[in-house]
């Protein structure tokens, strides 16, 4: 090759390199260029969730421990639920019930108003003290205890409840009073049996 053809082709060499770089430095030259943007946001949320709160002036005390009944001895309690929840809710009542007795023992439950009490009181339970029965539909259920805990056993099939406005949501500060009476059958098959029952109240939110 001849020397001129040699400095022909290197300015080619050259050229070509320079077409080559061109390119980079204009993509290189680009990514320096700022951007546009721009935000908005929404601060300060809280959440928190409500509650479902009921509660009874029993103070963990069972309404009832009789012994040695006689056919026709009755004996009456009462007691206050109270609602405190931030939820409107439902109220209803079951019962659990063991041993034998409860088939010969007949209950009536009555509700009504008198004043809330927030702790046990012996007198308010035993004799009724302040309790006053509803005008109409104050009684709720009367039959005997073992039928009352075979048809209400939990809160799907439990016996609605009404708070004294006569709604069954209840809302919060809404309370009830319960006058239990429970009474021994004349029946000589009940002669030496016994049983015991838990009364629930149960609330869910509406």
């Amino acid at each position: 090759m001849s020397g001129r053809d040699r400095r022909t082709l290197r300015r080619l060499v050259a050229i070509g390199i320079e077409l080559v770089l061109i390119p980079i430095l204009v993509v290189g030259a680009r990514a320096t260029y700022a951007a546009f943007s721009a935000t908005t946001s929404n601060s300060g949320n809280s959440f928190g969730a409500g509650s479902v709160t009921l509660t009874d002036n029993d103070s963990g005390n069972a309404m009832y421990s009789v012994t040695g009944m006689m056919p026709g001895d009755s004996s009456q309690f009462c007691i206050t639920v109270s609602y405190s929840g931030s939820l409107t809710s439902n109220v209803r009542l079951y019962a659990s019930t063991s041993g034998s007795l409860g088939t010969y023992l007949n209950m009536t439950v009555t509700q009504g108003g008198g004043t809330p009490i927030t702790t046990n009181n012996a007198s308010f339970n035993a004799a009724c003290t302040n309790f006053t029965a509803d005008t109409s539909g104050s009684q709720i259920y009367s039959g005997t205890l073992s039928n009352f805990s075979s048809t209400y056993t939990n809160y799907s099939t439990g016996l609605s409840l009404t708070n004294i406005s006569g709604s069954t949501t209840w809302a919060q500060n809404d309370f009830r009073a319960y006058k239990f009476v429970i009474s021994l059958n004349n029946d000589n098959n009940a002669q030496g049996l016994s049983g015991t029952a838990t009364f629930t109240w149960e609330a869910d939110n509406t």
